[in-house]
Order: structure tokens, then sequence, then C-alpha cells
């Protein structure tokens, strides 16, 4: 076995470690007899669950015995699965009423091979029990973008932002007053999911990384996130989707306060399931959860969607060991011990993904022309 084999099976044992931690010690030695006195209504941290990132649109049949090994062996329960990688697949309006969504329009997009084969991942997910967190990323629209908004007052990716894959960014600010278009494509995709694919989830992320636009997301500032949520949690009520849980604000800098202006709209927040966030660094989710326990909503999880490492380029077994097995399973204790809920690796197998774009090699499993191993 090659140098990479041994270190990619070296970053799944760390992370599978990281998982066995939340698990009870049963073969511990007997010793004297002690009294435990449990009080249920006495609640600490709870954890929601340990998983991965996924990136639907290159599901296959040789990926089966892939998420049984990250299901059974491993321990994930939470996949994160990113239908697209895009964001722009309404390349043109629907329509011109953001209030109407056009189904022969959108059956038509939702049904190309790379949503077919993500719809085909999470209902395979869904037969082994997992309900996935339906997650979008990438740049919105042309369309729905403007470049008028004045520079970030907060941080945002760039070259010091340790996003090693962030470079130069551009203007992609999206368009307040097209909020409600934007709400209609995501939710479309949403209702197609739900619908018409028959996927069977309860959580849904519908932005990711505003603060590290263009590759990763649309430019939404913190003090914008409230409005373009509320549109969305708007449309699924519309759509009958009222039940679906948004997942937000999914943002790249873990520091900065998107959490707080959510939390100040009562009735955005009847929809908002779990406050998630990413590190690639030593900031973590601290401040954040503190940030939570102290508001009326303390009981909406936090949770760390995205850990790992962004050096993926140096495949050399003393990066692999040193960055992706000890500073990202690092990265992931560190959230723990600071108040997460859950923690997500990214990203589950190594694949090409559309926003950077490039072929990444962050995954626990090892792509060789579509034969998976650790």
């Amino acid at each position: 076995m090659g140098a990479t084999g041994l270190v990619r099976r070296g970053t799944v044992l760390s992370v599978g470690i990281l998982f066995a931690t939340a698990l009870p010690a049963l073969n511990q030695e007997a010793g004297p007899a002690a009294r435990v006195s449990v009080d249920p209504r006495e609640r600490y941290q709870t954890i929601d669950g340990f998983g991965v990132n996924f990136n639907g649109t290159y599901f296959r049949e040789a990926q089966k015995p892939m998420i049984d090994m990250l299901i059974d062996d491993l321990g994930a329960t939470i996949f994160r699965l990113d239908p697209y990688g895009l964001s722009n697949w309404e390349a043109v309006n629907d329509n011109n009423d953001p209030q109407d969504m056009n189904w022969e329009y959108y059956n038509d997009r939702y049904s190309i091979p790379a949503f077919e084969a993500s719809w085909a991942a999470a209902r395979y997910l869904n037969s082994r029990g997992i309900r996935p967190l339906l997650a979008l990323s990438g740049i919105a629209p042309d369309w729905m973008l403007d470049s008028n908004a004045p520079p970030p007052q907060h941080k945002v990716c760039g070259g010091s932002s340790a996003m090693g894959h962030a470079g130069a960014m551009k203007a992609a600010h999206l368009n307040p007053a097209l909020y409600d278009e934007f709400a209609e494509e995501v939710v479309s995709l949403a209702v197609y999911a739900r619908t018409k694919a028959r996927i069977d989830f309860e959580y849904f992320g519908p932005l990711n990384e505003t603060d590290c636009y263009p590759a990763e997301g649309p430019r939404v500032d913190p003090d914008e996130m409230p409005k373009l949520l509320a549109a969305i949690a708007r449309r699924l009520r519309k759509e009958g989707l009222g039940d679906v849980k948004l997942v937000v604000a999914e943002q790249a800098i873990v520091t900065t306060n998107y959490i707080g202006p959510v939390m100040q709209d009562p009735e955005l927040m009847k929809h908002v399931g779990a406050f998630a966030l990413h590190t690639y660094g030593t900031d973590s989710v601290g401040p954040q959860v503190e940030r939570v326990r102290q508001s009326s909503y303390s009981e909406v999880p936090v949770w760390l969607t995205e850990y790992g490492d962004l050096n993926d380029l140096d495949r050399s077994g003393d990066n692999e060991w040193k960055n992706f097995s000890l500073a990202a399973t690092q990265r992931a204790l560190r959230a723990l011990n600071q108040g997460a809920n859950a923690a997500l690796y990214w990203d589950a197998y190594d694949n090409y993904h559309e926003h950077y774009p490039r072929l990444t090699f962050y995954g626990l499993v090892k792509n060789t022309d579509h034969v998976y191993a650790p």
C-alpha cells in the first residue's frame, strides 16, 4: 500500500476515534460499587450526531458500500448532502412572478443527471435510516446579483483568512430586491425533493458561506441575512413545507456575528432548526455557543457543519498525518469542548467540486476512478 493510502487510513482512524468518544466505555475494569443518581430533568450538552459532507452529484452503485462503511464502521449519522454544487441552476428567470413557480421549468431542471444522482443518493441514505441535511452552496444566478453594496464591515474570505482556495474575491452581492426570487429558486428545490424525488428530509440549508463569495455562495451580510431567511421561511410555509427546519447561516468566518441578527426575528426563529458554523483554523464555536445560550433560544443547537483541513494539494504523509488527521480532529474536539452539538467532516470522499473548480482531495475516502477505499 502506498503512503497516500496509509495516511488516508490515519484520517479515517482519527475521525473514527472522535466519533467513538461519544460512546460509553463498556470494557473498563470493575471498581468499587458506586451509587449514581440521575435527575432526568437536568440536561447538559447534547450531541445530535456526527457525520460528513457529501457531494451527491457523483452518486452511483459503487458508492453504496462506501456509504455503508461511513454509517456502519465510522458511525456517521448526519450527511450534509449538496445536490448540485452550485446555486445558479435557474440561469434565467422561470417567469416574471416570484410568487408563481413555473413547474414546467423546474421539473426539467431537477431531472438532469446531476440532480437525479443526488436524489438517488438521498433515497439510499433514507433506506439506511438517514434523513439527509439538504444543503446548497455556490454562487447564485447572475441575474440575481448586483455590485451596489458598500465594502463589507465584517471579515470575509481572502488571502489572509486561511481559506486556501479562496483567492481574490469579486463582488457577487445578492440583490435584496430579488430575495423573493432567490427564495422561489431554493424552495422549489425543496418542494421537488419532497414531492417528486420522494426524499425524506427534515433540515434544509439554503445558503453556504455568504462571507466567502463568490465561489462558496452569494454575498449576504449579517444585517441582511434575517431578511433573506425570512423570505425563504415564508415560501416554505406557502408551499406546505412549514415543517422543514432551516440550518443557518453556514458561515466561513466562525467569529462573525450572523446569529445575533437572526435571533432578533421571532417569527423567523420558529423555522430555525440549528445554527451552523465552519472552521478550518484555531477559532471555534465557543463565542457563538455562548451567544445562543444567553438568548431566548438556548434550545437551538449549534452545529459545526464543516471542519477539516484545506491544504489538500500537499499529499505528503507528513501533511496528511499532522493536518488531515491531527489538526482536523483537534478542531472537532475543540468545538465539542466549547459546546457544539454536532460535527461534520469535510469531505466524505475525494471529488470534483464545481465551485472551485477542480478535483479535491479532502475526503475520508480515497476515490480512484470511482473505486472507493479508506
